[in-house]
């Protein structure tokens, strides 16, 4: 991040602050793209829960959009994204929502039997036909199993207002490469099976490779990952399969930075600390514990006019500093040791890669403390999205809607 725009956040007290790089996001999607030779069977649908203040600026680059919520609908509908590209997931889909998301040309997915049932009868309501995916399970709550399944397709023409048009799948994130590659020969295999028992062609499979997004410099495997599964994901295409590769982390963990000030340091027991005026109530790396593992962080000195520090090597002799946030407990580790030193009040530590699932998947009313502020970097400058936000009143009952 340039030093002009750290320099532009703490003169207006802006920290803690999420600034997420437009840029990265276009160039990101465009990469993945032109890796899978921008095969006009292959889209990519954005699992919005992963950051949904990327929706409007994502929107001219990417084919669909993953909505698990009343909540998210409605942002979808506040920000005027297309609604014909959506798909309705989540294992809970209230009546009045489902009727909502029917206005448009949504996909819904399903996810039971009782579902099923909710999602034929709002659409015989409102004399529709509605296109729906069904959730294979992966062997968890979500989804349906492949007896299920099968059953459906057996008597898919009773369900006169429903169009079952594929398989939606998803097992987890940061799986490893052979994982993804398995995962979609049973998939097809599964369809190829339907045809052959059924007579049914399924035209889409929508399905989540949970690509892995390497946080802590330590796995190899997220190397050319789309280079190594495109094969695989070219098995659907020739088998006459449009695939969406629905990503949330992989599309957004890049573009996001997270900047936070000190504002105390001191020394106990020998032990060098640091407290910042953020903390894990809005920090939050899949697979981090107690700040143990180094998340890609850089380190900016007040005294040097914000110029960055280095952050010494692992072989390298330096003393170490315990970075903590802002609650009021033992847990508020963002990183346990950091080798940097010479820290002082006023200095700036940036997260980097936290683009993903941070901005909504934190604490953020434990404490009562404030959510920090949102910005967005386009066209050379600095968008506020979200001022920062007090807490407090939602703790004690006085919240206005």
């Amino acid at each position: 991040m340039e030093q002009k725009y750290i320099k532009e956040i703490v003169k207006e007290g802006s920290t803690p602050a999420y600034i997420f790089d437009a840029g990265i996001i276009k160039k990101k999607i465009n990469s993945i793209k032109e890796k899978l030779g921008n095969n006009e069977k292959i889209q990519l649908c954005y699992a919005m829960k992963a950051n949904p203040f990327l929706i409007k600026i994502m929107e001219p680059f990417i084919d669909k959009y993953e909505v698990c919520s009343p909540g998210e609908l409605s942002i979808c509908i506040e920000q005027n994204i297309d609604m014909n590209k959506i798909v309705l997931s989540g294992v809970n889909k209230e009546k009045e929502d489902i009727i909502r998301a029917m206005k448009w040309d949504c996909v819904f997915t399903v996810e039971s039997r009782i579902q099923l049932k909710l999602i034929e009868e709002c659409a015989k309501n409102l004399n529709k036909k509605v296109k729906v995916l069904l959730r294979l399970t992966s062997g968890n709550q979500f989804g349906l199993d492949k007896t299920e399944i099968t059953d459906i397709i057996r008597q898919r023409k009773k369900f006169i207002n429903l169009e079952v048009c594929g398989i939606q799948y998803f097992s987890g994130t940061q799986k490893k490469v052979k994982k993804i590659i398995e995962e979609m020969g049973i998939l097809c295999s599964f369809c190829q099976e339907l045809k052959q028992n059924y007579e049914y062609e399924a035209e889409v499979l929508e399905y989540g490779p949970g690509l892995g997004i390497d946080y802590f410099g330590k796995n190899e495997d997220v190397d050319g990952v789309i280079e190594k599964c495109k094969d695989a994901f070219e098995m659907a295409t020739t088998a006459k399969l449009q695939l969406i590769l629905e990503m949330g982390r992989f599309l957004a963990a890049e573009c996001g930075s997270y900047l936070t000030q000190v504002v105390d340091v001191k020394k106990n027991n020998n032990q060098n600390y640091c407290i910042v005026d953020g903390g894990i109530n809005h920090v939050n790396y899949y697979g981090q514990i107690m700040g143990v593992r180094v998340p890609p962080v850089r380190y900016y000195q007040m005294i040097h006019n914000y110029e960055e520090k280095k952050i010494a090597s692992e072989d390298e002799a330096c003393e170490s500093i315990c970075v903590c946030g802002s609650l009021c407990t033992v847990a508020d580790v963002l990183i346990k040791k950091l080798p940097v030193e010479d820290v002082h009040v006023g200095d700036i530590f940036i997260f980097e890669k936290i683009g993903a699932y941070s901005v909504t998947e934190g604490i953020y009313l434990f404490l009562s403390r404030k959510m920090p502020k949102v910005y967005l970097l386009w066209e050379g400058g600095l968008e506020l999205l979200r001022d920062s936000y007090e807490t407090y009143q939602l703790n004690c009952g006085k919240a206005t809607t």
